[in-house]
This record gives C-alpha cells, structure tokens and sequence, in this order.
C-alpha cells in the first residue's frame, strides 16, 4: 500500500476574476513547490488533474507542471489523474509525454479517460459524438508508437502517417497506463483492458455497489491476464483531533461535494440535497481526523475495500490556503505517510514504474 499526492491545478472561487500575471505566476510557482514539498514529505507520487477553460486553472493540462516536476523531483513517481486523451492528437500527447519520463528517468505514469466535461471539448472545437472512438483508437496509437518504429494509422477519428515517437520513453515498451473508469460496466471492462489498474474518483463508496464493481474488474482483469490493481483517490487533513479537522478543512471539502451535485456530476441516495452535505455528513469518506484516525482510515479502505493505493487531496479550489495546503503535506507524511510505507512492502506491478517501486 502507497500513497501519492493529488496537486490540484485550480485555486480560488469558481468564476473567480481572471488572475493578474504576478496572481499567475506566484500561483504557479507555489503549485511547483506543492510538488517538490510532497516528495520532500515521502509521498510515493505526485498526480495532477486536465483542467482547461476556467478562470481558476493555472495551469491548462497536467503536461507543463509534470515536465517542471520532472526535472525538479528525483525520486517519486509523477503522474495524471486523469489525461482527458480526446483532446488533442494522440501523437502530440505521446511526445509530450515521452519527454516527462525521460526528463524523470522513468517515473511516469498516466491515467487516461474519455473525459465528461463539455466545457473542455468545446474549448478546442472537439464535436462531441464519438467520443469512446476517438478514445479508443488514442490507446492503439500510443501502443504502436511506443514500438519504436514509423507507422501509419488510418483511424476514423485520428490518422498517423509515417509517424515515430522521438524520443522514445524511457521506460522499455511505454510508461504504464492507468484505467481511468469505474462508474459503469463497460468502464470498468476498459479499464482492466487497456490500463494496469482502476481509478475511483474521490466520492463517498456504497459498500453493495463497490462489491460489484471490483468483483467485475477482478473478472475482467483475468481475462486479459492482468493481477487487478486498485487505485482510490480521497480527501484528507491531519489534525489534533476529529473536530480540529473538521474546523480546518471540512467545509471546503463539503463545498466542493456541493458542487459537484449542483452540476450532477455527484449522485448518491445518501445526499440528496446540497444541504445534506456537511463536513461530519461526508467524515466516514474522508481520511480526517488525528493521525491514527488517518491511518485506520486507510487501512479499514485497504482491508475491507482491497484498495491497492491512495492518492490525498487537501486543497480545493475555494481552499484551505496554499500556505495552510503545504503545512498539511509535510504533517501529513510525517505522521500518517511514513507509518504505513514503513508497515507494508513496496508495491511490486506493472501499475508502478520499476523506477518507483519503492
């Protein structure tokens, strides 16, 4: 069991004012040192999400910062979560790629998905029908780039003529591949497929329904020979105490729930009003409390859940503050991240960079 740490690209309210540069650029450089500070403070990884089009996002796409943090971390593995891979020309994305692992020394990986929001789409001009296909014919591009060698690709949706991927990535046959579906049968069919593992987002789990659908990614998972490798992303805070927790960073992760429902993007019985989310409402779904809280958390996830690895979030849009953010991540893996990498033996699959396995 690991844990990596989610770097989101957003800060400040939705709909915020368009940042002035000087706004742009010390926000951008407190991101990078978000990064550097995880590493520093024993995370395993560091991920960050495909945001675009939005007046709090500085930084557009996940490829920027992972080149900046390629060069400017040594040790831990550097990832998406998730590469939205319907947005750009497969082989624009894989060079782009194949120069973080190599500037990493092969510790990349990318989770990639179809992606949900319109907004991004519309952003580039991509027409929204077909989708899945353009998705799908990504992955075979990238499959045959990785070989090494020119090809041609007739897609329907993307075409390749006499293309090479130079440089090749640094690690021998492509960086690993994480499935970034699980809400829905033929996701989690295509995660076990085309990815090394499966990603669930950060929302509350119903136990009937998490039963169900790891069960089908096991099944799946054999069928294409692969050992199932589950990766979970929650939010956290380390504190004194539940209540300390809760005071500090509760309500932003409560606001950010809240609005993931109001745009319907959340769907749960459990929550069926804006008014039902509160942060002692969503505290069974989070990783809060004192640091043996924390730790109990996450094993109770990787004993009853069987989740493989954690990805932590402490910083929303709206907050906690960048400074308060980067307290959190050194206290963080100070008293919960250390105590569970000493407790259980490095993680040992494909899901991992041989690189990172550590």
């Amino acid at each position: 069991m690991r844990i990596g740490y989610l770097l989101d690209l957003h800060k400040g309210g939705y709909d915020q004012p368009m940042p002035t540069p000087q706004d742009a650029h010390d926000t951008m450089e407190a991101m990078v040192l978000e990064g550097i500070t995880a590493e520093r403070a024993g995370f395993h990884s560091i991920q960050v999400p495909d945001r675009h089009g939005r007046t709090e996002c500085y930084f557009p796409g996940p490829e920027q910062i992972l080149t900046i943090l390629a060069r400017e971390t040594d040790r831990v593995a550097i990832g998406t979560f998730t590469f939205v891979a319907t947005l750009f020309h497969p082989m624009k994305a894989a060079e782009e790629f194949a120069v973080i692992d190599n500037l990493s020394q092969g510790r990349l990986y990318t989770t990639m998905s179809r992606g949900y929001h319109p907004g991004y789409w519309q952003q580039f001009g991509i027409p929204q029908e077909h989708l899945l296909g353009r998705f799908q014919e990504a992955i075979q591009i990238w499959r045959k780039a990785f070989e090494g060698e020119r090809f041609d690709f007739p897609g329907k949706y993307w075409q390749v003529e006499q293309g090479l991927l130079a440089p090749q990535p640094h690690q021998p046959g492509g960086w690993p591949i994480w499935g970034g579906g699980h809400a829905a049968t033929a996701a989690i069919r295509r995660s076990a497929e085309y990815g090394e593992c499966m990603t669930v987002d950060d929302f509350p789990i119903d136990p009937d329904m998490w039963k169900e659908r790891t069960a089908a990614y096991a099944q799946h998972a054999a069928e294409f020979g692969k050992k199932p490798f589950i990766v979970v992303m929650r939010n956290g805070w380390v504190a004194d105490s539940f209540q300390d927790s809760a005071r500090e960073w509760g309500t932003y992760a409560a606001e950010e729930l809240r609005f993931y429902l109001r745009q319907g993007i959340f769907k749960n019985p459990t929550y069926p009003t804006p008014e039902s989310i509160t942060p002692e409402s969503i505290a069974p779904h989070q990783v809060v409390g004192n640091a043996q809280q924390c730790i109990e958390a996450l094993e109770r996830y990787h004993e009853d859940f069987g989740v493989d690895y954690f990805t932590i979030r402490f910083r929303f849009p709206n907050g906690p503050p960048m400074g308060l953010a980067l307290e959190q991540i050194q206290r963080f893996g100070e008293e919960v991240v250390a105590p569970i990498h000493k407790k259980y033996p490095a993680p040992d699959h494909p899901a991992i960079p041989t690189a990172c396995r550590w």
